[in-house]
């Protein structure tokens, strides 16, 4: 009987050894290819940096290159980079069919920088990624437009290429602390039509509307005078956005605020445009919303009288005098 036992007990030992023997060490062993890619969010290969104006510099962002497995390449990659020739075209027709008013252009080659088009992926790196700084000048650009900046990789020094993944739209986008383009920024508009001298709010002179705001530099957003020719429609695809040429020079008004959170309102195309300062009118002010955080409410309240172009060269409409409180909704 105890040799019996005994012979139990040293099967049992026996497997137990067998099986450590056996056991696969998951953390030293690669059990996926090594593949490279450019990272992509969205549909159509898209990856979006936003860019923050800084009065007329350049400002740097980034996209990056991705080598995936379970563990970091053990050798050095170089990647070689080259212009996409296909994303582009397969992305406008996608979205806008032939409405080529909406779209989306090549950035142009003097507005940013690439330092090289080759890229190292070190040995050994556990980020499994490398980030490829890209230069912008965002002064000057269009707020209206989507640009993008077509990337692929032309080949790989060792290991494989994602054939999904291999080349990406790089867009880029911009922003000021009024407004950005990534996310389409509204401020929902409350006010009165006025007269002058007194600026008296007469019965049945309100008016209210949702008002697109795009930046333009730093300091300055684009929107519409008094209602304007189009209602907003808040939480619609910014790139489905659009004002017409003829909406944004009838229309369009630059609110610019000053250090001091004044406001001066001027024209963006023939509009004319005239503003009426008093009280706290033409002011920009951030309410904090409580005394836990720091979240704040965006408000302008504007005073202004302006008339739209009737016929050209000269002739206007009339003057229309409003006070508006503008709100920055939050999508």
């Amino acid at each position: 009987m105890k040799k019996y036992i005994l012979n139990v007990w040293t099967v049992c030992f026996l497997t137990l050894c067998l099986a450590a023997c056996n056991e696969e060490d998951f953390s030293s062993r690669e059990y996926y290819k090594y593949v490279v890619y450019l990272l992509s969010k969205e549909d159509y290969n898209v990856y979006s940096d936003v860019y923050p104006f800084d009065d007329g510099n350049e400002v740097k962002g980034y996209f990056s290159i991705g080598c995936g497995g379970s563990l970091a390449n053990p050798e050095e990659i170089t990647v070689e980079l080259e212009a996409d020739t296909v994303l582009m075209s397969k992305y406008n027709r996608a979205n806008f069919d032939i409405d080529t008013f909406k779209f989306a252009l090549l950035l142009p080659e003097s507005r940013y920088r690439i330092e090289s088009m080759r890229v190292t992926i070190p040995a050994g790196n556990e980020d499994q990624y490398v980030k490829v700084p890209v230069t912008v000048m965002p002064d000057g650009l269009s707020p209206d437009s989507t640009y993008f900046i077509p990337l692929a990789i032309k080949s790989v020094s060792r290991y494989e290429i994602n054939p999904e993944k291999y080349n990406m739209l790089f867009r880029v986008s911009f922003e000021n602390r009024f407004s950005e383009l990534a996310t389409a920024t509204y401020y929902s508009m409350r006010g009165n039509t006025v007269n002058p001298p007194d600026y008296e709010v007469l019965a049945g002179s309100a008016i209210s509307s949702t008002k697109l705001a795009r930046p333009l530099s730093k300091n300055s957003v684009r929107m519409f005078a008094g209602t304007g020719p189009v209602k907003a429609d808040f939480g619609v695809d910014p790139d489905l956005v659009k004002p017409t040429v003829d909406e944004l020079e009838k229309y369009g008004i630059i609110l610019t605020v000053d250090e001091n959170d004044s406001v001066s309102i001027t024209p963006y195309g023939t509009i004319q445009v005239e503003q009426i300062n008093g009280d706290y009118w033409n002011t920009y002010e951030e309410a904090r919303n409580n005394m836990v955080d720091d979240t704040f409410t965006q408000y302008f309240y504007l005073r202004y009288r302006y008339r739209t172009l009737k016929t050209p060269p000269d002739t206007y409409n009339n003057w229309i005098t409003v006070q508006e409180t503008l709100k920055r909704l939050i999508n």
